[in-house]
């Protein structure tokens, strides 16, 4: 066992982190991960007692699950495992926290999902940053010019209705994410991808996703998914 962890805690932790888990699916986001490393930290656990716990032969990686639990919240929602367009990767993130400042991450957390950076371009952003102190715009762009073709990728982020954010506070990062793919097709919204924190939400999409924001009219968007959202909660407290 681990300090502070229950059975099934542990259980899913074990499911998600470690070789070979990307195989069979992870039922924890990476903050997920973190958060139950973090209690476990709390409550006395060592970081070799939970590298050895979660089978992995170094604490680097405990660190970095640490490490990303730094990023604002309205953030954190976007974390995701492996790589690609409409999420924010884990080694990403790890390299995201390295940007100094809440304003700056969110920038880049914006350019990642527009523009598909990778870890190596976030890497170099922040080098440009700390040795040139230009905006972090600026040094974004430079980093984009070394591209040989941008594809552009279109972002929304709004925030959740305070009556629903306790509810999903409790659910695990695939399920909020599940209501919140329904709150979208409701709308119409087609090739967008969902992620669903506690308190924001965000979507990105491609050509297609955009327009068909403009159909609904993006100041219709907000308010359609809190009501999905406020609904969604309210049947899954009831059921």
């Amino acid at each position: 066992m681990l300090a502070g962890l229950s059975a099934l805690e542990l259980g899913r932790l074990r499911m998600s982190v470690g070789y070979g888990t990307h195989k069979k699916g992870r039922p924890l986001s990476p903050i997920e991960v973190g958060r139950l490393l973090r209690r476990a930290r709390e409550e006395g656990a060592t970081l070799e007692d939970c590298a050895k716990t979660v089978h992995l032969d170094g604490t680097g990686h405990i660190g970095r699950f640490l490490r990303i639990l730094d990023l604002p919240e309205d953030l954190q929602h976007l974390i995701d495992w492996g790589a690609g367009k409409n999420f924010v990767g884990f080694t990403s993130a790890v390299e995201l926290v390295k940007i100094g400042g809440a304003a700056d991450r969110r920038i880049v957390a914006e350019a990642i999902l527009s523009h598909g950076l990778n870890s190596r371009e976030i890497r170099q952003a922040a080098q440009l940053r700390r040795r040139s102190g230009r905006a972090i715009e600026a040094c974004l762009a430079e980093v984009l010019d070394m591209r040989t073709k941008v594809e552009r990728r279109y972002v929304f982020m709004g925030s959740v209705a305070e009556e629903s954010v306790e509810a999903l506070r409790d659910l695990t990062q695939a399920a909020r994410d599940a209501i919140l793919a329904s709150g979208i097709s409701r709308l119409k919204i087609r090739s967008g991808a969902a992620r669903l924190g506690s308190r924001f939400f965000t979507l990105v999409g491609d050509e297609r996703f955009n327009a068909s924001m403009q159909e609904v009219g993006k100041e219709n968007i907000e308010t359609g998914i809190r009501s999905h959202i406020v609904e969604a909660v309210g049947n899954e407290s009831s059921g």
